[in-house]
C-alpha cells in the first residue's frame, strides 16, 4: 500500500511540474513588425500545434491579408525537430505592396489555437502584422569565420533537463538570420535539419525542459555544419568539413 501511495505522489509531482509547459504555440519570423518586399517567413508549431504547421496550404491556408487583399504564403519547406518542434519556410506568393501593413491569417484554426504575439509596448498579445518596406534585400550574410563551440549547458528540471550546446556567432547581415542547422549523431547515422533564430553573437543547439530541436539521448558524438539565412531568404551555404563535438553531461 505504502508503494502505492508513493507512485501516486510521485504522478501528480510529475504531472505539476508539465503542467509549466503549454500544449500549443505558434510562433513566427521575423520578429521586426517592418519586413521588406521580398521577406521570406518561418512559422513554427509547438505540441500539438505541431498538426497545423504539417497542414499549411492543404487543410489550413496561411496569408497576409490586408483589407480585402489576400497574398497566399507557400510552403517551400518543412523541417520537423526532434523534441515537440515542426517548422515552414513560406515565400509571398505575390509581392507585397510597400508602405501597407499586412495580418498574418490562417483559415481554419481549431478554437484552442491562436495566431498572435506579444507586444512589450502595449503588454499584451496581438495579431501578428507586418508593415512593407519599399525596398529589398539581396545580399546574402557575410560568415567573417565559421562558428566555434563556446559553452555547454545542462541544467536539470523535474520533468527533464535543458541542454544546449552554445556556438558562437560571427555572421554579418543587415537583417534578422537563421541558421539552417544539419545536426549528425555519429552513433546512430541520424541526422536532422532545422532553421535556429540567431540571437546575438550566440547559436543555441539543443532543447530546453519543454521542447527544442535537437536532442543528445542517442549516442555521445555528433557533428554539425550551419549556413546562415537571412529575412529575405539569401543563403550562405556552409564549406568544408562539419564541426565535431559531444553531448553536455550532467
Amino acid at each position: 500500500m505504502a508503494k502505492f501511495i508513493s507512485v501516486i505522489i510521485v504522478f501528480f509531482i510529475t504531472f505539476s511540474v508539465f503542467a509549466d509547459c503549454a500544449s500549443t504555440g505558434i510562433t513566427m519570423f521575423p520578429t521586426n513588425s517592418s519586413i521588406k518586399q521580398n521577406s521570406i517567413f518561418m512559422i513554427e508549431g509547438y505540441a500539438s500545434s505541431q498538426q497545423i504547421i504539417l497542414e499549411l496550404g492543404k487543410k489550413h491556408q496561411i496569408y497576409l491579408k490586408n483589407g480585402d487583399n489576400k497574398i497566399k504564403l507557400i510552403v517551400s519547406e518543412v523541417c520537423v525537430g526532434q523534441f515537440l518542434l515542426t517548422q515552414a519556410i513560406l515565400k509571398a506568393e505575390t509581392e507585397p505592396i510597400a508602405g501597407l501593413e499586412y495580418t498574418v491569417c490562417i483559415d481554419g484554426l481549431p478554437e484552442y489555437e491562436t495566431l498572435n504575439r506579444y507586444n512589450a509596448k502595449t503588454g499584451k498579445r496581438e495579431a501578428i502584422k507586418y508593415k512593407i518596406l519599399a525596398e529589398k534585400d539581396e545580399i546574402a550574410p557575410k560568415m567573417n569565420q565559421k562558428p566555434k563551440e563556446i559553452e555547454k549547458s545542462f541544467v536539470p528540471f523535474g520533468c527533464g533537463p535543458e541542454i544546449y550546446v552554445i556556438f558562437d556567432n560571427r555572421i554579418s547581415d543587415n537583417s534578422e538570420l537563421l541558421a539552417k542547422t544539419s545536426l549528425k549523431n555519429k552513433s546512430t547515422g541520424k541526422e536532422t535539419t532545422y532553421y535556429i533564430p540567431v540571437a546575438g553573437n550566440e547559436i543555441s543547439i539543443g532543447h530546453g525542459m519543454c521542447s527544442g530541436a535537437f536532442i543528445f539521448d542517442e549516442g555521445k558524438e555528433f557533428e554539425i555544419e550551419f549556413s546562415f539565412m537571412d529575412a529575405s531568404g539569401n543563403l550562405t551555404n556552409w564549406i568544408g568539413e562539419r564541426i565535431s563535438f559531444t553531448k553536455p553531461e550532467e
